[in-house]
Formats: structure tokens, sequence, C-alpha cells
């Protein structure tokens, strides 16, 4: 009589498997190896344009239908930025004015950092810092990129003791 051991290499043997652990058992957890794996490069690839609808935004833009036109030609547009509890207002350059219009801000860390030239990027518009701002209703951009001035901090007003500094 042979032995149990000796009967399973006959089976191996007769099925094209001559030694080793049995394959059928690794297949099984492919499958699970591979799902963990494309959740951890999913969950660390940057956001893509357009896939901030799910994040909370750092702070809004929201535009007035104030106007001043420049001595060069450029339409100036107001603005109200709220950023973390407090009101600056920012100046629009190169926008036409879109009445009602609100841009929620994405990735800015200090007031300061929304100034700069924004350029079209998917979904919205960004500036060299990261900053991103998306404009529902999209503004009309008449020179192909968006320049946002900061004014200062308008409310609450605190005395810091200087003139003209913004946290």
């Amino acid at each position: 009589m042979r032995s149990a051991e000796s009967i399973e290499s006959v089976v191996r043997s007769s099925r094209g498997h001559t030694q080793g652990p049995d394959p059928r058992r690794h297949r099984r957890s492919w499958p699970l190896g591979l799902c963990a794996l494309a959740l951890a490069i999913a969950s660390a690839a940057p956001p893509v344009g357009g896939s901030e609808a799910g994040r909370t935004p750092a702070a809004t833009i929201v535009v007035s239908s104030s106007t001043a036109a420049s001595a060069i030609g450029l339409t100036l547009v107001e603005g109200v930025l709220h950023y973390r509890d407090k009101v600056y207002q920012v100046t629009l350059r190169g926008a036409q004015p879109t009445a009602g219009s609100t841009g929620k801000v994405y990735d800015l860390v200090q007031a300061r950092n929304i100034e700069g030239s924004y350029k079209p990027v998917a979904g919205g518009l960004r500036n060299d810092r990261g900053v991103t701002i998306i404009f529902e209703p999209p503004i009309d951009l008449s020179g192909g990129q968006l320049q946002i001035d900061l004014s200062g901090r308008r409310y609450p007003k605190a005395s810091t003791g200087q003139r003209g500094t913004v946290d």
C-alpha cells in the first residue's frame, strides 16, 4: 500500500505539478493583494482638477459687481476674501465682472498666498503657490489669466501697531 503522501505526489504529477506547495492556495491571495495595492496608490495620488468637489475649501471669494478701468486698459474687479473668520478686500485684474460669482479657494495656507497670477487648469485657476480657485458661475478671463492682489484685512480690525501689514 502506498502512503497518503506518495498518493498526493502521484496526483500532482498527473496534473503537471511535480513538487512544492499547492499553487491553488496562492491564487486566492493574489486578488486581495492587488486590491490593497490599488487602494494604496489611489489614496496617495494628488487630487486631479475637478476633484475638489469632495474637499472643504479653505476660503471663499465673493466677486462684487463694481468695476473700474485701469490706465493700461484692464478691468479691475473687486472682491471679498473670507478666510479664517477674517475678511480681506481683493482686486481681480484680467477678469470681466460676473456679479454673484463665488470662488471656492483650496490649498490656501496664509491669506497673502492668494496673491499672484492665476492660469487656467482643469476645473479652475491655479497660481504658482499651488492655490486653486473654482468660480461658480465661472468668470470670464479677458487676457487668459487672472491677477489677484490683496488690499488688506477689513474685518475684524485689530491694531497690531504697524500700518499696512497683512497676516
